[in-house]
């Protein structure tokens, strides 16, 4: 029998959907922006975003806390003095949190209520619906429709704020909860709605949804569907920046459906992957349940020894020895399967103690299962029908069709026991009606549905055909009368034109004479025009190949004087010149071995020169570069200038980008934004350019050369100086002329 042990820890992984953690890289960024900050309303977020690194923390440190609250006295000092509404909203509520941190839940609430009323009154939405969320999470488990009714409230103001993708989370976490209310079908719906609210802005984190809907289709009894939901959100997860807690609890949903498919061995697989991500995180609670299903899963599969040494090897992550349910039924199953009923009856009587009515349905379903287990083995039959009773009630409520099944057969085992063969037959007729629904109704439906889109789909074909044929048809009757039309008109022609033939033949043999000359001086001409092509492709290869020699004997020139200069900065002009001069050579190459003498790939143009500037320079630092560049074409008089900026930009990267550092990043890529407008981005990791830098004022030979290149390209230069030093052109690519 398979038990729902994660409705039971997905209440420990709730997410705030307007949570959004600082981190310390963060944090000691913000640390230095603070001191030189003027802008009032920046210098108060950045004490705001401090606060809550103290608060986020690991660990709830006093310290920590009271760093939290002076911050975020500051930032709300500093938006009073300014009234930065926005400002003040977002830190009363982190005052709320810090009190709750501190423990008092109730002053917690007063504050958060305050901001609550703060953000209503000044129309702020999206701190409104912050504070709602924060309110809701920490309402207790009886105030259900009020924390419903709050998150329904972020939900729509997040709407009306366009913060579609907060909006999306927040019905992520309506999902969460209604599928902890045992409300699939509302929990499905609400699901759904952050998928669609998230594919429409193209934001593709949706594990935590695929699993919802796999966790609810799963209990709905639909394998097929929940099976597909689990896979497509491990993909997902794996795919994108992952929670662990979700990870594992993917993993642990994987594992109960391929258990409750028949599948153990696939089972078992997924369970040992989400114990690994469980001991990562040492959280013992996941362990301690996913361990229990491991074992069950081996059970299912006979191998009693194996699920024992896995029960006994997890006793040291149980809190709770005295009532773990979860462990103690799986015992009584196990011995009572190898007959060691003396063993079994120990935990029989723990059960019995801890069925105090004060169990959820999780537990009381594990109980039960165990007990009518037992009970049955040892022919104590008449006990077990209160128990089958209530758990077909709670498996009636929750649709839940497998659990249904297996009641009605373990109905069955008890009147057999009882010698109630009547109702035995029965009640095992209705576990065969169940299995089949449950295993062979969902196969029926897709062949029908499958047969129906056959049918369709055959029944369109002809439909298709039969208007084809008709067209068809029309269209032999209209070429039969054009062809009659033509019969006649031709005949009459014919008439006259052997009435004419004799008049017109001379006439005829002096014209056809006159269009032979004329012919052949065309075809003359065009032989010569041939040639005169032939040679222009020939001359052209062989200008540029000159050329690209001419700059090459350059380069070697610039090389041998270098020899003889001691002067550093004369060095490094020769040495820039030198990259240069390759920069251009490397086009007129391209040009003199390609058969394309109008344009060059700048593709294959920039992985060439970058492998040059990586064997240029010799440096202590380690440099990836990472090149994302679509087949871009351009002609000589755009690929020069191009060529150059993209020398400059690279070479200042590799000399000045990493100082200081041991390891580097360069990216250059060079896309397509619109017709006829591209973009080159050439961007580095590195220490970025000083504060204060401005590209007017600049005193840079190579800053001048790159945006004197870059009018010529009729382009746009821009800089970003955030987290390393971004040099992105726009320009429009001139089109070719036709010859």
């Amino acid at each position: 029998m398979r038990f729902n042990i994660f409705l039971a820890i997905l209440l420990l992984f709730t997410v705030n959907a307007s949570a959004q953690k600082v981190t310390k890289e963060q944090f000691l960024e913000i640390q230095k922006k603070l001191p030189i900050e003027k802008d009032r309303t920046k210098k108060a977020n950045l004490f705001y975003k401090a606060a809550k690194y103290y608060i986020e923390k690991d660990g709830e440190a006093k310290k920590d806390l009271d760093s939290a609250s002076l911050l975020n006295n500051w930032s709300i000092n500093i938006s009073k003095q300014f009234n930065l509404k926005e400002n003040i909203g977002q830190s009363m509520l982190l005052n709320g949190e810090i009190a709750r941190e501190r423990g008092n839940s109730q002053h917690s609430l007063q504050l958060k209520t305050s901001a609550l009323n703060y953000t209503l009154a000044n129309d702020l939405k999206k701190e409104c619906a912050a504070a709602y969320i924060s309110i809701a999470l920490d309402m207790p488990a009886n105030q259900t429709l009020k924390k419903v009714e709050y998150f329904l409230k972020a939900q729509s103001l997040y709407k009306q704020a366009g913060l579609f993708y907060k909006e999306a989370e927040t019905y992520t976490e309506l999902a969460i909860l209604y599928n902890n209310l045992d409300e699939p079908a509302i929990s499905i719906k609400y699901a759904n709605e952050a998928v669609k609210i998230k594919r429409r802005i193209k934001q593709y984190n949706l594990y935590k949804e695929f699993a919802m809907l796999a966790l609810n289709l799963r209990t709905q009894g639909n394998y097929k569907d929940a099976l597909a939901y689990a896979l497509a959100s491990e993909k997902n997860a794996e795919n994108m920046a992952f929670d662990d807690e979700w990870l594992s609890l993917i993993y642990d949903l994987l594992g109960t459906i391929y258990s409750e498919l028949k599948f153990e061995s696939k089972s078992v697989e997924y369970y040992k992957k989400a114990i690994v991500v469980a001991k990562k995180m040492d959280d013992t609670g996941a362990v301690t349940s996913i361990t229990l299903n491991t074992a069950r899963s081996l059970y299912s599969e006979q191998k009693y020894y194996e699920a024992l040494e896995i029960l006994n090897s997890a006793s040291k992550y149980i809190d709770n020895q005295d009532c773990n349910v979860g462990y103690d039924a799986l015992y009584i199953l196990i011995y009572c399967d190898l007959k060691k009923y003396d063993k079994a009856r120990p935990y029989y009587e723990q059960l019995l103690r801890c069925d105090d009515g004060s169990k959820n349905h999780i537990a009381q379903e594990i109980m039960y299962y165990a007990m009518i287990r037992y009970l049955l083995k040892t022919k104590q039959a008449g006990q077990t029908y209160a128990y089958i009773d209530k758990l077909k009630n709670l498996a009636t409520k929750n649709n839940d069709l497998f659990n249904l099944s297996q009641l009605e057969k373990a109905h069955f085992e008890a009147d057999s026991a009882s010698g109630n063969y009547m109702g035995a037959i029965e009640h095992f007729k209705k576990h065969k009606i169940l299995n089949d629904s449950l295993y062979n109704v969902n196969k029926a439906k897709q062949y029908g549905d499958l047969q129906l889109k056959y049918e369709t789909e055959k029944k369109d074909k002809n439909i298709m055909l039969l208007t084809q044929q008709g067209k068809l048809q029309e269209e032999k009757i209209r070429n039969a009368a054009i062809l009659r039309n033509v019969f006649i008109s031709g005949l009459v022609i014919l008439v006259l034109f052997v009435v004419l033939l004799y008049n017109r033949s001379r006439l005829k043999q002096l014209t056809n004479k006159k269009l032979e000359l004329k012919q052949q001086k065309i075809n003359d001409q065009n032989d010569q025009l041939k040639k005169l092509l032939t040679e222009k492709e020939w001359l052209l290869k062989e200008i540029h190949h000159r050329v690209k020699n001419n700059l090459q004997i350059v380069i070697s020139l610039l090389n041998t004087q270098s020899a003889y200069l001691d002067n550093e900065d004369a060095l490094m002009a020769i040495q820039n010149s030198e990259h240069r001069m390759h920069a251009m050579s490397l086009i007129h190459q391209k040009l003199y071995q390609s058969d394309d003498l109008e344009s060059i790939d700048m593709s294959w143009y920039i992985y060439e020169l970058v492998n040059y500037l990586k064997e240029c320079f010799t440096m202590d630092i380690k440099i990836d570069y990472k090149l994302d560049n679509e087949c871009v074409k351009l002609d000589v008089t755009q690929a020069v200038p191009m060529g150059l900026i993209l020398n400059e930009a690279i070479s200042n990267a590799i000399k000045y980008a990493f100082k200081d550092r041991n390891h580097g990043q360069i990216s250059i890529s060079l896309k397509n934004l619109e017709a006829d407008v591209y973009r080159l981005k050439i961007a580095d990791n590195g220490v970025g350019l000083p504060e204060g830098f401005e590209a007017k004022e600049r005193e840079s030979l190579g800053m001048d050369l790159m945006m004197g290149l870059t009018d010529q390209l009729d382009g746009t230069f821009k800089l970003e100086n955030t987290n390393g030093l971004a040099i992105i052109i726009t320009f429009t690519k001139k089109r070719q002329l036709i010859h």
